[in-house]
């Protein structure tokens, strides 16, 4: 979960070198750092509904002016009025809704979303439609594949002056029965559709035509969106334009002949199982039109995957400690052996096992997690600890929301017995319910101050400098360097946290001090690091939220931040005062 980088703290050289290259590796995400690097406020969000916030101005900064409910993102009113009179102004105001939107079955969603003036939509955490500009009354839509469940929406909004309009709707799958056909006045699929119609079939011949009569004849292109549902099989895929398509099916880019060009045919055969997305885009530069796609078994024997089975292997001791005494395969991680020895010749104590697996996510999104286990057990997906129960307890279940990403993911699951029963179960289900914070949150949370426990520093000491303004009465600031220097000033919170679970982390800006519009924070947690770019000087004596991450608890986790700013040099301020961390 990367934020987004350029930040480098106090490592070693190697390390240094490391993360270095890192960064630039990353470094296109540094642009859409402000907005990507926003986490919610999981516990308030409702699931019949969302949460709107008012602000004054339009950057969505300070404390908001109104907070309430409200059961959809539906409203418009006309100049000089204002969705909260006497509360919240008819100018230069800003709103952010945030729900959990249920969508009942899986498929081809389409989010459509009217702003007058600047809107953004996020589902899952994902940028979906981006009008962030003024504008009269303008409507985006964006059709993409949804598992069932729950999904985190959020929208977000500012009115500059006039009128002011801000509705979000969803469409379910079949609200195009067959394609959704979206047709553009330019031949790069740009800015939003000149129509928008249902296409039974691909197929067409325009000739020297048009689509339509809001259409040119040359330079203008089109996009196909639909799902199928596919039989267990391989299928050839059959286009044919003149001139560029490109044709994907689930995330494949299976045809790409994306150049000006006489009729030409293209082919692919692909495996293909259960509800699919399709999309295929096709651009017109002059001449004549064509563009067809036809979908057909293919005739060859099916070529499909091995299924997706756990490796497991076998310890004779509770400590996974090589070597293994056997190994075995799993359709499933469903055991239970309180009735029945487990495998290999073991007893039924003090014994261990890894499971291995390579497992496909169909869509990107939240899923829910579930591990029911007695003893201990650990679940790894990419290497990053997703849930960790490694002690010796009761039959005990634990549940947690995680986003994967569409496609192959690398899943290790560790357990271990000691003595009485033994149990595991793990299931992954699409979709959340929406979370709750735990109501002993705020008496948990852990708060690091700069110059207090847990605080450490490093530098140049004649560039450090402090100030009485601060969560606890002062903190610390220097002027920034536009890049790595050497004796750079940094500082480090170190949380004493014992528990291995999510939490929140704030920082504390206080007002007056900073100046800078990029301080680069550093999260190291759990073995992983990420990163969060904060303009500092947008914010007066307010904790702001860097994101939730997986702590493990175990010591040696911090937060960082250094005066590298990459603003021109000594030019601004950057300051180190408290950090928060609030379980979540």
């Amino acid at each position: 979960m990367t934020h987004a980088l350029f930040f480098l703290s106090h490592f070693s050289r190697d390390d240094f070198m490391t993360r270095f290259l890192r960064a630039f590796g990353l470094a296109a995400f540094c642009l859409s750092a402000f907005v990507v690097g926003w986490q919610p406020a999981q516990a308030q969000i409702p699931t019949n509904g969302f949460l709107a916030e008012y602000y004054n101005g339009r950057n969505l900064q300070g404390a908001p002016l109104l907070t309430r409910p409200e059961p959809v993102v539906n409203w418009s009113y006309p100049e000089a009025s204002s969705p909260a009179p006497g509360v919240v102004p008819s100018t230069d105001f800003s709103t952010r809704w945030e729900g959990w939107y249920q969508m009942e079955s899986p498929g081809a969603w389409t989010i459509y979303f009217t702003a007058d003036d600047g809107g953004r939509v996020w589902i899952d955490n994902e940028l979906v439609i981006d009008m962030w500009y003024d504008h009269a009354p303008l409507t985006r839509a964006k059709t993409k594949y949804f598992a069932a469940g729950y999904h985190l929406a959020r929208v977000e909004y500012y009115q500059g002056g006039g009128a002011m309009t801000a509705q979000l709707r969803f469409a379910p799958p079949g609200a195009f029965p067959d394609w959704m056909g979206e047709y553009f006045d330019n031949p790069y699929l740009l800015g939003a559709p000149r129509v928008r119609v249902n296409d039974a079939d691909i197929n067409f011949n325009w000739g020297a035509g048009s689509p339509d009569a809001r259409l040119p004849a040359d330079n203008f292109s089109a996009r196909w969106t639909r799902e199928y549902n596919f039989a267990p099989g391989n299928y050839t895929f059959t286009a044919t334009a003149d001139d560029g398509i490109r044709v994907w099916v689930g995330d494949t880019l299976a045809l790409d002949a994306w150049t000006p060009q006489q009729p030409q045919t293209y082919e692919r055969t692909l495996y293909v199982n259960g509800r699919v997305p399709l999309r295929v885009e096709y651009f017109e530069q002059g001449g004549n039109a064509v563009v067809s796609l036809f979908i057909k078994p293919a005739t060859q024997a099916s070529d499909a995957p091995a299924a997706e089975t756990w490796r497991g292997a076998w310890f004779d001791n509770p400590t996974l400690t090589p070597p293994a005494v056997c190994e075995q395969d799993a359709a499933q991680l469903q055991f239970n052996w309180n009735d029945a020895l487990p495998p290999c010749g073991l007893g039924g104590q003090f014994f261990s096992a890894r499971w291995e697996a390579t497992r496909t996510t169909p869509t990107a999104g939240f899923y829910t997690l579930d591990l029911f286990t007695d003893d201990g057990a650990r679940v790894f997906i990419d290497d990053a600890l997703i849930l960790d129960a490694w002690r010796e307890q009761p039959p005990t279940a634990y549940t947690t929301a995680v986003y994967l990403e569409q496609g192959a993911h690398q899943w290790r699951v560790e357990y271990f017995q000691s003595a009485g029963g033994a149990q595991i179960a793990l299931t992954l289900t699409p979709g959340v319910v929406a979370p709750a914070l735990p109501a002993s949150a705020a008496a948990n949370e852990m708060i690091v101050d700069a110059q207090g426990a847990g605080w450490t520093e490093g530098g140049n000491d004649a560039a450090w400098h402090t100030t009485t303004n601060g969560y606890g009465g002062g903190a610390l600031w220097t002027n920034n360097n536009a890049f790595l220097q050497p004796l750079y000033n940094w500082g480090r919170w170190y949380p004493p946290l014992t528990q291995a679970r999510n939490y929140e982390v704030y920082v504390f800006i206080p007002a007056q001090v900073a100046t800078t519009q990029n301080a680069r924070y550093t999260i190291y947690h759990n073995g992983e690091m990420d990163f969060v770019t904060v303009p500092q000087a947008q914010y007066q004596d307010q904790w702001v939220s860097l994101g939730v991450f997986a702590f493990a608890g175990q010591g040696g986790e911090y937060v960082a931040l250094s005066d590298t700013t990459y603003e021109c040099f000594g030019c601004t301020k950057i300051v180190w005062d408290a950090v928060k961390f609030t379980p979540r």
